[in-house]
């Protein structure tokens, strides 16, 4: 009997450092690699798909990142064509949002990758990972992925599972679910690269501007033909107005209740917006800036072309979630 305890631990011994020579991964050594990751890192470039599920529709994005130590950006989207219509740019003088097609440019101070920037940025991925305290490990062919609450707290998503490669730590897929846990926001990478060099004026938001496929696009700029979006989510006891208020580049749609709230859609004369102050939050993986305070908040975002300010003394969170429920609509 003795002898079968003793073969049978020393089978156990050699299986266990047969796994340990296979390169299998716990939690804690991957941990400890993306430690050493986070500070060895000091350019990447990647290119990814963005999945967006929203009101029964899926819509798809291009996404490419550039990221220069220690802390400039430029995330450039575009549709499933690569044809950008938003770049988001940080540099030593603040977080600008550039539309090159309207020729518009949102420019303020602030912080973002560490807050709302994740799916885009993979130090910020690394960051979250290692401040996570409430983190679950999980791993399979190919792959190590880890599963967590969202942080800071998202009325849209609840929880977020990033899937590293096992061998390099880069990115593969990161996937943001509601509190149904039905996943909402994927984002799979094409190719991600490290050790990148870039020219002096690739976080330049004048550069950014030229990304324009067709110059003749910019002549849309001031005119309105685009049709109203209303917002299909209201908090209970909101309603519309009257009639909508239309210039020639602009539709003003007014809605009462509890928390008054006034959308304006326009197409923008091209300019820069100076923002002495804000806030940039991602919603369904496009940006949103913030600003004013508790009594008159507005909320500024492009999607397909037009440009939209939302206005209300209404929680964040309800915001959002009115924000949200226009971006799956072109207009009526």
């Amino acid at each position: 009997m003795r002898k079968y305890f003793r073969w049978l631990l020393t089978l156990l011994l050699v299986m266990g450092l047969g796994l340990a020579g296979c390169g299998i991964k716990t939690s804690d050594s991957v941990v400890k690699e993306l430690d050493h990751v986070s500070k060895s890192l000091t350019s990447y470039k990647s290119t990814a798909m963005m999945s967006v599920k929203m009101q029964n529709s899926i819509q798809k994005y291009y996404i490419e990142t550039w990221y220069q130590a220690p802390d400039e950006y430029r995330i450039a989207l575009g549709n499933e064509n690569k044809e950008i219509s938003q770049v988001i740019v940080k540099n030593k003088e603040g977080i600008f949002i550039v539309s090159p097609q309207l020729k518009k440019t949102f420019r303020f101070k602030g912080e973002w990758a560490e807050n709302q920037g994740h799916i885009y940025l993979y130090h910020s991925v690394i960051h979250r990972i290692l401040d996570s305290k409430d983190k679950h490990y999980s791993s399979g062919d190919g792959y190590v992925a880890f599963d967590m609450p969202m942080n800071p707290e998202n009325p849209l998503v609840a929880r977020q599972k990033i899937e590293l490669d096992a061998k390099t730590l880069y990115p593969k897929q990161v996937i943001l679910l509601d509190r149904k846990d039905t996943p909402i926001v994927t984002v799979q990478y094409d190719s991600f690269k490290t050790g990148v060099s870039f020219d002096k004026d690739a976080f330049d938001p004048q550069k950014a501007l030229a990304l324009a496929q067709n110059s003749d696009v910019a002549v849309m700029a001031g005119s309105k033909d685009f049709g109203v979006v209303e917002p299909a989510y209201l908090p209970i006891g909101t309603k519309k107005l009257a009639q909508d208020t239309e210039t020639d580049h602009t539709i003003l749609i007014r809605y009462a209740g509890q928390h008054p709230l006034t959308l304006v859609e326009e197409r923008p004369a091209p300019k820069e917006s100076v923002l002495t102050s804000g806030t940039l939050y991602d919603i369904y993986g496009l940006p949103i800036i913030l600003t004013g305070t508790n009594d008159a908040r507005t909320m500024y975002w492009l999607n397909h072309n037009v440009q939209y300010s939302l206005s209300s003394s209404m929680p964040i969170g309800e915001m959002e979630k009115v924000a949200a429920s226009t971006m799956a609509s072109v207009g009526k």
